[in-house]
C-alpha cells in the first residue's frame, strides 16, 4: 500500500467520523433551552474539533489527496460546513465572533470557487445552492451589501443554469418516450 493510499484512507476516515458528528448536532434545537443545554455545548465542541482536524490534515496533504482523486468541491463542502457550525453556534448564542468566522470561511469558499464546474452533477450543484443561500443570509446579517449584490447575481445565474439543465434532461426523457412501447423490468 502506497503512501498516497494511507493519506487518502486516513481522510476518508476523518471525513466520516466529522460528518457523523456533524449528523449529531445538524438539527439539534437552536436555543439551549429546546434540548440539552452544557451536554449541547460539548456536542458542538467535538463537531468543531473533528472538522478543525479534517481542515488541517487536508491543508496538509493537499497534494496527494488532490493526487488520489479528492475533488476541489470536497474541499469547498469542509469548509463550507465548517461556516455552518460557526453559523449555527452565532444562532444559539447571538454572539458575532461566530458570525464574522461564518463569513470567513464562505467568503473564503466564495472567491476560491471551490464549487465551480458544478453544473455536471446535481448533487453537487445542489450542495452549491445550499452554500450560497447560507453566505447570503449571513452577508445580510452583516449588512455586507457588496457582497449581497454578488450574491443575489451568482445565486441567479446557478438558478437559470440549473433550470435549463433540468428542462433539457426532461426534454431528454421526453424524446426517448413512445406511447405504444411497454417496459419490463
Amino acid at each position: 500500500m502506497s503512501k498516497g493510499d494511507d493519506v487518502s484512507k486516513t481522510f476518508r476516515a476523518l471525513a466520516e467520523k466529522a460528518e457523523r458528528k456533524f449528523a449529531c448536532v445538524r438539527d439539534a434545537p437552536l436555543h439551549p433551552y429546546g434540548g440539552f443545554g452544557l451536554h449541547q455545548t460539548h456536542f458542538f465542541h467535538n463537531v468543531f474539533k473533528a472538522y478543525t482536524r479534517l481542515w488541517k490534515y487536508q491543508q496538509e496533504n493537499r497534494a496527494k489527496l488532490m493526487a488520489s482523486g479528492l475533488q476541489r468541491w470536497e474541499i469547498g463542502e469542509i469548509a463550507s460546513r465548517i461556516g455552518q457550525l460557526y453559523f449555527n453556534q452565532y444562532l444559539r448564542t447571538s454572539e458575532a465572533r461566530f458570525l464574522l468566522e461564518a463569513y470567513i470561511f464562505y467568503e473564503a469558499i466564495f472567491y476560491r470557487k471551490y464549487f465551480d464546474g458544478s453544473a455536471k452533477d446535481r448533487g453537487i450543484r445542489f450542495k452549491e445552492l445550499r452554500f450560497h443561500g447560507r453566505f447570503f443570509m449571513v452577508a445580510l446579517l452583516l449588512n455586507r451589501v457588496e457582497m449581497v449584490k454578488l450574491l443575489v447575481e451568482r445565486f441567479k445565474e446557478l438558478v437559470e443554469d440549473s433550470r435549463v439543465q433540468l428542462l433539457k434532461f426532461r426534454d431528454a426523457i421526453l424524446t426517448s418516450y413512445h406511447r405504444n412501447e411497454v417496459w419490463f423490468s
